[in-house]
């Protein structure tokens, strides 16, 4: 009978193996968390220059342009957002659709966020 106590060169590999898949389990999804929180501040920060925009265009009243394809630039946060006005007829003649989609790139190519809201055209 062999009195030697302890593990055996295999069972040490196989649990150091479930460690390491373990590990790297684990770092994946803290990445992946990391990854979520940082789009999630991002789209706050696009929300509240997309609201600011739209608080300015209102209080513009009738000396609001109301055309599409307006852009513009605005820093939040420290970070500059480029902001992009879509307006769209609707079956009230007196309403506009305005949009204003922000975008991380100065191309307007990526869209973090979009806002829309009906206006009163006012009288012209």
């Amino acid at each position: 009978m062999d009195n030697n106590k302890g593990f055996t060169l295999l069972e040490v590999l196989v649990a150091l193996s479930i460690c390491a898949m373990t590990g790297i389990a684990a770092m994946q999804v803290t990445s992946e968390h990391i990854h979520h929180l940082s789009s999630i501040e991002d789209q706050t920060y696009a929300s509240w220059v997309a609201e600011n925009i739209l608080v300015e265009q209102r209080t513009k009243g009738e000396q609001w342009q109301s055309k599409s394809g307006l852009r513009g630039s605005e820093v939040m946060a420290g970070v500059e957002w480029f902001w992009q006005q879509d307006v769209m007829p609707t079956a009230d003649k007196s309403f506009v659709k305005l949009t204003i989609t922000v975008f991380s790139d100065e191309k307007y190519e990526r869209s973090v966020y979009e806002l829309s809201t009906y206006l009163n055209k006012g009288k012209k």
